[in-house]
């Protein structure tokens, strides 16, 4: 197998990293990689945010779990919504651009996979994408810059994992070829 099926192949979601900010040429280089990514007619319309102030990454997690619990949904004491990952990768597009979900969507994957051949965890992460039009969350995305005509596809925690979690068995049987 080639070394770019054994990064896909290797890729997991990490929920649990350590303490230490990643270096910044891997940082540049997980960006680098996200802006590779296909985009509708090439129009490179969808942009990322990555967020390595942790005062920043806390107050959103304050955000979203005040407007979660607003909504009925009880979140536990220690909640947060990026697993105290260093660094948060935010991916929005133009609100006008209907593509914006499978262009933004395309840079994720290829942060994940950057992420992954550097031997970095990552966690695709979405409840920043059910809340952001609420103004407690949208106050602080524009704290960020993140243009108010912006919508979040999602975004991806990474960091150094505190530990290798087992690779889940994918269901084969989700492939159909026709001949």
């Amino acid at each position: 197998m080639n070394e770019t099926l054994q990064t896909i192949a290797k890729r997991k979601s990490c929920r649990s990293y350590q303490n230490q900010m990643i270096k910044e040429e891997e940082l540049q280089a997980i960006l680098k990689a996200g802006i590779q990514a296909p985009s509708a007619m090439n129009r490179q319309l969808c942009e990322i945010y990555a967020i390595t102030n942790l005062a920043y990454i806390d107050e959103l997690t304050n955000a979203i779990k005040k407007v979660s619990e607003e909504r009925g949904e009880k979140k536990p004491d220690s909640y947060h919504f990026s697993y105290h990952a260093p660094v948060l990768c935010i991916v929005s597009g133009p609100e006008y651009d209907s593509r914006r979900v499978e262009d933004g969507s395309c840079i994720l994957e290829n942060i994940f996979l950057a992420a992954a051949s550097l031997n970095i965890g990552s966690c695709w992460i979405n409840q920043l994408r059910d809340t952001q039009n609420v103004d407690e969350v949208r106050n602080v995305l524009n704290k960020l810059g993140i243009p108010p005509n912006h919508q979040v596809v999602g975004c991806a925690a990474i960091g150094y994992a505190n530990q290798e979690g087992a690779a889940k068995e994918k269901n084969e049987s989700r492939i159909h070829i026709i001949r």
